[in-house]
């Protein structure tokens, strides 16, 4: 089995040969241990096709110093690539910026039909003073402009929500958010760490992305039999490391994935993970206490699942936002929002000190108070009036400030959510929803 393998190729070679031998398919000798070079497990991509490895150094490195390989220069770096790039391949190599002679893809002479290397000769690094050189590929022409598509195999791993409604997907955009990405790159790069350091992964590790609700994390291993294991390892972790805390949360589920499945898995075969992790059900609660249709998406207008915070004002503002509804009911065709209410303590009323409506274009406008009767704990926000066109274009926030040692979460009949409703003229349609 061919493997995808970065390989430096010493000077030294013993004069061994075999019928089908492993990358770099020459007699030489491999171990680590009869070498104080090597390149770090960490690939990296500074420009459009190139490709760039850090050389280390290390006496401790080889078991035995006196071994002929433990006392050599460093000459060349061998990749193990695909035959069919070597039509047409034209690329360039340096060495601590300093240009190499050209770099080139061809058959070893003790080679199979389809064992192909890339070379990039002419290094000349020598000793301690070798540790820490860049040398870098940049490929000007052929077929394979990649590592990715250079390489072998390269094997590749998937981390992915499995995604719950199509609207809550297209408008919460859960991973879109820059700290939610932040926190699943982060993570991730956590879990690659250990195999990055021990050599498993040798490229990619630098390209995870995140979109809508989806963080893709790639990397090219040095065998398949080192991915299944790094999988088997992986897996055993359980859903608790691998999904939960990729999604940024462990124990409750955070309203932001309300409705969905998560889940991790791989792409391809040779990883094989799959694990379930948690369903997160959306909250309930019997408010508004009147007869409308509360389904969120029934109408055009959404609110916001996340509270801002001005700390030194003690003022919490919620967002509203317009979108498709969903479905072609009555509630969908509602062109105009004309209030908003919310769960809120009536006991503690005397602890607000202002409702204001913010746009924004800097334009402000205040609401006084307006209670439900008795025992319903609903605050009015009234006479709101926004078109879907105002909304979109104007991005409200309906903000609420407090005395001092008083929070939205003191406020809120409910422990754990701030519950808000949007009703449409005739109140038929109230979309009801929570936030934190």
């Amino acid at each position: 089995m061919r493997r995808t393998a970065v390989a430096l190729a010493l000077l030294a070679f013993a004069a061994a040969a075999s019928a089908q031998l492993d990358f770099p398919y020459a007699g030489c000798t491999r171990a680590l241990s009869k070498s104080k070079y090597s390149v770090k497990p960490v690939t990296t991509f500074p420009g459009a096709n190139q490709i760039c490895w850090t050389v280390q150094y290390s006496n401790a490195q080889c078991a035995n110093p006196s071994e002929k390989c433990c006392n050599t220069d460093l000459h060349k770096l061998q990749l193990d690539v695909k035959s069919s790039c070597a039509s047409g391949f034209r690329a360039t190599g340096t060495v601590n910026g300093k240009g190499t002679p050209a770099p080139t893809i061809y058959r070893p002479p003790n080679a199979g039909a389809d064992q192909f290397v890339l070379s990039i000769p002419g290094l000349d690094l020598n000793g301690p003073s070798a540790n820490g050189a860049t040398i870098c590929l940049t490929i000007t022409g052929g077929s394979c402009m990649t590592l990715a598509s250079l390489t072998p195999s390269p094997v590749c791993a998937t981390w992915a929500a499995i995604a719950g409604p199509t609207v809550i997907v297209d408008d919460l955009n859960f991973f879109g958010d820059a700290d939610n990405c932040a926190n699943a790159k982060g993570v991730i790069g956590d879990l690659f760490t250990p195999y990055m350091d021990d050599g498993t992964i040798i490229a990619g590790t630098t390209s995870i992305t995140c979109n809508g609700n989806k963080v893709t994390a790639c990397a090219t291993l040095f065998s398949k039999q080192l991915g299944a294991k790094m999988a088997d390892e992986l897996e055993a972790l359980g859903a608790d490391a691998l999904v939960s805390s990729v999604f940024g949360f462990n124990g409750e589920c955070p309203l932001a994935l309300a409705g969905y499945s998560t889940g991790v898995t791989s792409n391809t075969e040779d990883c094989g993970i799959f694990l379930a992790g948690p369903a997160c059900a959306p909250p309930t609660t019997p408010f508004p206490f009147c007869p409308c249709n509360k389904d969120q998406g029934s109408t055009p207008f959404y609110m916001d699942n996340a509270v801002t915070v001005n700390t030194a004002a003690n003022e919490y503002c919620v967002s509203v936002f317009t979108a498709a509804a969903v479905g072609t009911g009555a509630c969908s065709k509602k062109t105009t929002l004309k209030k908003a209410e919310f769960f809120f303590n009536q006991n503690m009323r005397w602890r607000m000190t202002a409702i204001t409506l913010k746009y924004n274009n800097g334009a402000k406008a205040t609401r006084s108070q307006s209670w439900g009767k008795v025992g319903d704990n609903t605050l009015r926000v009234y006479d709101l009036n926004w078109s879907v066109a105002q909304v979109k274009a104007l991005q409200p926030k309906i903000c609420f400030t407090f005395k001092s040692g008083t929070t939205l979460a003191d406020f809120s009949m409910d422990s754990q959510y701030v519950w808000g409703t949007l009703f449409d003229p005739e109140q038929d349609c109230c979309p009801t929803f929570p936030a934190q």
